[in-house]
């Protein structure tokens, strides 16, 4: 489900008939007989209709069936980012986390002091056992923090990035988290929630890029990344098979282990930041597979998304299109098979201090 928020409602749109229809219809929503304007936030609760909208500093729960307002509430800051799953409702504003049950939409617990957040950096876990909630922990490095939204404890607090955070984002299942520094070469994947590293990517060597989004594939076998450029990665989440090898290649390769890790102990004690930087260039992989977007947008979010059997890489603009393309099972440069024109009227999109017809991030998701 494709969701688009703009100044004067919302509009969904299925990701089947995104790759099977030549047109797209949507159900756009008015949402002025309800006192809301400028929809900033749209989540859904997966195909439920229970939806929450976000005005600035106001959020409402809606049932999209009735189109009643279930409750209502008002911060006293921007609510920056939301999300929910079947059991509580998380709401990120730029100091504090708050957790709601979502039965009652009763308070549960605060965040309170969370180091600064403007860019609402937050994700939940979607499964139905855990509830567990990854923020920044630190404003200088980029470590993560896990909390616990259903036992309201914090459950660990992990290192991911040199550089402050800029995306995270859990696999379906909860039990990994996809992380990205500010940086944005190197995006990263750690165990939940021992925060074990277990895969390094490498997206590019640009030096000024900003990762908008990530996204795990359903099964967890694959993890896009978009940008503020024009390509969006795809890599793919295999360990080598090191139980193939011989037993002497092994006991030779552990040999060589211990007298590296002794000459990198070393080094990184005088040069821990450059070593860093060199470590990172011998260990990651490269994306396995890539496609080119039209033109680059001011912001974009991608999915992964599995269809008939295939499966298929989505990308929604903040300019209002939709781009599909499918996933060679051998990777390599991916082919566009479906581009649809999303979202209102272009005059309805608000416009940006440049001068230009745009949404804000946070206005379309999948």
């Amino acid at each position: 489900m494709i969701a688009v928020g703009h100044k004067e409602g919302y509009m969904f749109y299925r990701t089947s008939d995104v790759l099977e229809n030549s047109t797209l219809t949507s159900g756009n929503q008015n949402l002025e007989n309800l006192g809301l304007k400028n929809c900033t936030i749209i989540e859904r609760l997966f195909s439920s209709s229970l939806m929450i909208v976000v005005s600035h500093k106001n959020l409402r729960v809606l049932n999209v069936t009735t189109n009643n307002i279930i409750c209502d509430h008002q911060f006293n800051k921007p609510v920056i980012t939301v999300r929910l799953n079947k059991q509580r409702v998380i709401v990120c504003l730029e100091d504090s986390i708050h957790i709601y049950n979502i039965n009652d939409m009763k308070m549960m617990h605060s965040i309170v002091d969370t180091p600064l957040n403007k860019l609402g950096v937050m994700d939940l876990t979607s499964n139905s056992g855990d509830a567990y909630i990854a923020f920044p922990g630190n404003t200088n490095t980029g470590s993560v923090h896990l909390f616990d939204a259903i036992n309201l404890v914090s459950v660990n607090t992990f290192v991911a990035h040199e550089g402050t955070l800029a995306c995270l984002q859990f696999n379906q299942s909860g039990d990994m988290i996809a992380t990205a520094s500010t940086k944005g070469t190197v995006i990263r994947v750690y165990s939940v929630p021992d925060g074990q590293l277990l895969f390094e990517f490498r997206r590019g060597v640009s030096r000024c890029v900003t990762i908008y989004s990530l996204c795990f594939s359903s099964d967890s076998k694959y993890l896009a990344s978009s940008s503020n450029t024009e390509t969006v990665h795809v890599f793919k989440l295999e360990k080598t098979d090191e139980d193939s090898k011989p037993e002497f290649a092994n006991d030779m390769m552990g040999t060589a282990a211990g007298w590296l890790s002794t000459i990198n102990k070393t080094f990184s004690a005088y040069m821990p930041y450059q070593f860093m930087q060199v470590s990172e260039l011998m260990t990651t992989e490269r994306s396995f597979a890539t496609a080119k977007l039209p033109c680059v947008t001011e912001s974009n979010r991608v999915a992964l998304v599995s269809h008939k059997n295939h499966q298929y890489m989505m990308v929604a603009t903040i300019d209002g299109f939709v781009y599909a393309y499918q996933i060679d099972p051998e990777g390599g440069e991916l082919d566009l098979v479906k581009q649809h024109r999303i979202g209102p009227k272009i005059e309805s999109y608000h416009t940006s201090p440049l001068g230009n017809a745009t949404n804000t991030r946070s206005h379309i998701e999948f």
